[in-house]
């Protein structure tokens, strides 16, 4: 069901199936005071003219307002089972901008250490780190991805260099741009055909891979309480990326499946077999968004805040070499997604959410390191924005970074390629690991990486 205006202003839709399953995973760690997996995307940034202190927080909070008017669903809020919009007045705007944007002037504070302080909030939040120059966003994973997270960190970029006044916007009009969910946008029936059963079951079977799956030691107390999400960035330098990047075209596979291949080296080096008597596999997941699979205008940035992806499981032996599972990885990037997979994302999300109603998780705790990547960054975020007149003020990215809150046993390596640099992000929970055992895992990945590809 679309959008419906339920009352003057109040605009509401059902939550899609997917959005609840992504949602009640995330909630489950709300009373600790968390957020499992929401997604957190900053970037740093320079401008041609600088404000003074108070002109810049002024113009931040323009800014803020005329991006919610063009993503008008970062501030939508969801109850049980729907998803609710109202369009502000001036008075609301600026309470909703109060509640949502915060200006960080405390200079102890970075992105990595407020990455770990983050509570639930009904919306999307702001963090400008002042003395940094960097700009946070902070979202549920329910109302976004990776992709469509940088997508909205670019227009926000875009708002801010636009200078545009929010009190001269057409407030009402931003209703036309509220997401729908992937189940409406892929007109998938309430009610699953045989087709759509036998789709299903394929997409849940890959699940099965993760039983035997290497993962790494962690601290096993059954007392411990997940801690903060940490993270360990890492930048291989223009020189150093451009020969990878060149290995790569010349094998015939991408970057992304080269980095998955190092990333399946370093766990089979760091972890322990699930048994005494098991070598273990290493079972990772094979995520992808589901943009470049829908129709226009959905495929398009405009539709940034919502929760467009989907993934499988996918294994390799530690029999296999560097380089027979980087080919496999490829071979599986490559082949993308089939109909039957996008047919079952509404059953899918119904199966899964029937199995957490009845046992409350998906299965014994998974350690192994995951991946999830966007590979070029720059389809996403600009590092240029000019303002509207064209010769106007320029607003210069210049680096960007992407995470997620992980409140689990599993980690995730994040992976990009942002102004000429491959660029890493793990993150990890602090009450399991230890950052010098994950910083073993990023060294040896970046190792793994230049030695399979000669380097």
């Amino acid at each position: 069901m679309p959008w419906l205006e339920v009352s003057p202003s109040h605009w509401q839709r059902p939550l899609g199936e997917n959005e609840r399953m992504i949602k009640l995973l995330g909630d489950n760690a709300h009373p600790a005071g968390r957020e499992h997996w929401s997604i957190t995307v900053s970037g740093s940034f320079t401008m041609a003219s600088s404000p003074s202190a108070d002109g810049l927080g002024d113009r931040l909070r323009k800014a803020w307002m005329a991006f919610r008017f063009q993503h008008p669903s970062i501030a939508s809020t969801a109850g049980a089972d729907t998803v609710d919009y109202h369009v502000p007045d001036a008075k609301a705007l600026e309470e909703w901008t109060n509640e949502t944007l915060n200006i960080i002037t405390d200079t102890a504070i970075t992105v990595e250490s407020l990455f770990a302080t983050f509570k639930p909030s009904p919306y999307i939040t702001g963090h400008f780190l002042a003395h940094t120059q960097q700009f946070v966003l902070h979202a549920p994973h329910w109302r976004t991805d990776g992709f469509g997270a940088l997508q909205l960190l670019n227009a926000f970029f875009d708002a801010l260099a636009s200078e545009l006044d929010p009190n001269t916007l057409p407030w009402g009009d931003e209703v036309a741009r509220l997401v729908p969910s992937i189940e409406e946008v892929l007109e998938l029936p309430e009610k699953a055909t045989p087709e759509i059963q036998a789709a299903t079951a394929e997409c849940l079977r890959s699940g099965a891979l993760v039983a035997g799956s290497i993962g790494l030691p962690y601290r096993a107390d059954p007392d411990i309480k997940p801690g903060g999400t940490r993270s360990i960035r890492q930048s291989l330098a223009e020189s150093t990326t451009a020969p990878v990047l060149a290995a790569c075209d010349a094998r015939n596979i991408t970057p992304l499946s080269a980095v998955h291949a190092s990333l399946a080296a370093a766990n089979f080096a760091g972890g322990s077999p699930p048994s005494a008597d098991g070598a273990g596999h290493y079972t990772s997941t094979m995520r992808f968004s589901l943009r470049p699979y829908l129709r226009a205008p959905y495929n398009s940035a405009q539709y940034a805040s919502a929760l467009y992806t989907g993934s499988y499981m996918a294994m390799v032996p530690p029999t296999s070499s560097w380089a027979e599972n980087a080919a496999r990885y490829s071979a599986l990037y490559a082949a993308g997604l089939g109909r039957g997979f996008l047919i079952a994302r509404r059953q899918f999300a119904v199966q899964v959410l029937e199995m957490l109603s009845r046992t409350g998780d998906l299965g014994p705790p998974r350690s192994e390191v995951d991946i999830s990547s966007v590979d070029d960054a720059e389809k996403l975020v600009s590092p240029l924005h000019r303002s509207g007149g064209g010769d106007g003020g320029v607003l210069e990215v210049n680096d960007i970074s992407l995470g997620l809150e992980c409140l689990a046993k599993e980690t995730y390596l994040f992976f990009w390629i942002f102004r000429g640099k491959i660029e890493f992000n793990l993150v990890f929970n602090e009450a399991f690991y230890d950052e010098d055992a994950m910083r073993r895992i990023m060294d040896t990945v970046v190792a793994e990486l230049e030695k399979g590809l000669n380097v």
